[in-house]
C-alpha cells in the first residue's frame, strides 16, 4: 500500500501575478524503501498567508517547509511542544525579511509578525502493522483536508460546513510573542487508510466551495479528480466570475492510496 500523487495546483488572486501568490504548499513522497526517520511515507502541507499581515507569503512558505521537513509529534502534542516546533519556521521567516531595507512606516507592522493558516497531512505505516497505512493531520484555521472513501466524503477537517468560514479564522503568527491564543485553534484528526482513499488539501476559497457543493448533495471530488491540469486556471476563473468562489489565492493538493 502506498500513495499516488494526483494533483498539485495553484492560482493567485485574479489580477495578481504569481509573485503575489500568498498561499504555499509543499509535498514529500519518499520512496517506499527509503522511508524517513519517522517512517512517514508522505507529508503534505498547505498554508495560506494572511494578506493583511507583512511578508505573509514568506511565512506561509516557512510553515509549509517546516511541516514537510519535520512535522510536530501529534500523538502527544502540547502547547509547549507546538511552540517549540514553531521556533524553526519563525526563525526562517525572520531571516527572510529584509529588515535593513524596510521603510520606517512598515517596520512596526512587520515586527508584529505575519499570520497564516496551516493544514498538514502525514501518512505512514501503522506501528503495529507495517503493511497498513495510517494518517494524521493537524490544522489551524480554514485550510482544509477532505478524505473521500468509496465515492463519499468521510472526513471534512477542520471545518464541516461552509457557514463556518468567516473573516477571522484561527491563525499562526511568525512572532512568538503574538501566539497567545494559538493553542485554542489547533485541531487534530487521524485514521487508517484503505485502498482507494483520496486526500484533498485545499486553501479556504476552494474548501468553502467544496463544502457548499457537498451540502447540496453534489460530489465535488468527482469534478476535482476529473480536472486536467491545463483546465485548472479556466475552471477557477469561471467560478470566480460567476461569484461561486471568492477571489482569493487558491491551492489544491490531491493524493490517492493505492
Amino acid at each position: 500500500m502506498g500513495l499516488r500523487p494526483l494533483a498539485e495546483l495553484w492560482l493567485p488572486k485574479a489580477g495578481n501575478s504569481a509573485e503575489e501568490y500568498e498561499d504555499s504548499f509543499r509535498v514529500l513522497y519518499p520512496e517506499q524503501d527509503g522511508e524517513s526517520e519517522q517512517g512517514v511515507t508522505a507529508r503534505i502541507a498547505v498554508a495560506d498567508g494572511a494578506t493583511e499581515s507583512a511578508f505573509a507569503r514568506e511565512w506561509a512558505d516557512a510553515l509549509a517547509d517546516a511541516y514537510v521537513a519535520q512535522p510536530p509529534e501529534l500523538d502527544d502534542l502540547t502547547e509547549d511542544s507546538l511552540s517549540a516546533w514553531l521556533v524553526s519556521p519563525q526563525g526562517a521567516w525572520h531571516d527572510a525579511v529584509p529588515w535593513d531595507r524596510l521603510p520606517w512606516h512598515a517596520e512596526p507592522k512587520t515586527r508584529a509578525g505575519a499570520y497564516a493558516t496551516l493544514v498538514g497531512l502525514a501518512v505512514g505505516p501503522t506501528p503495529d502493522d507495517p503493511e497498513q497505512l495510517s494518517w494524521e493531520a493537524v490544522a489551524v484555521g480554514d485550510s482544509c483536508l477532505f478524505v473521500v472513501r468509496d465515492d463519499a466524503l468521510c472526513v471534512s477537517f477542520p471545518l464541516h460546513d461552509a457557514a463556518e468560514f468567516d473573516n477571522s479564522p484561527a491563525l499562526i503568527c511568525s512572532n512568538p510573542n503574538n501566539t497567545g491564543e494559538l493553542w485554542d485553534g489547533v485541531r487534530l484528526v487521524g485514521g487508517k487508510c484503505a485502498a482507494g482513499d483520496v486526500f484533498i488539501l485545499a486553501s479556504d476559497a476552494l474548501a468553502r466551495r467544496f463544502l457548499v457543493e457537498s451540502a447540496a448533495g453534489e460530489k465535488p471530488w468527482q469534478t476535482l479528480l476529473a480536472l486536467e491540469p491545463q483546465e485548472w486556471e479556466a475552471w477557477i476563473e469561471d467560478l470566480r466570475r460567476d461569484k461561486l468562489m471568492r477571489n482569493d489565492d487558491t491551492t489544491m493538493v490531491v493524493v490517492e492510496v493505492e
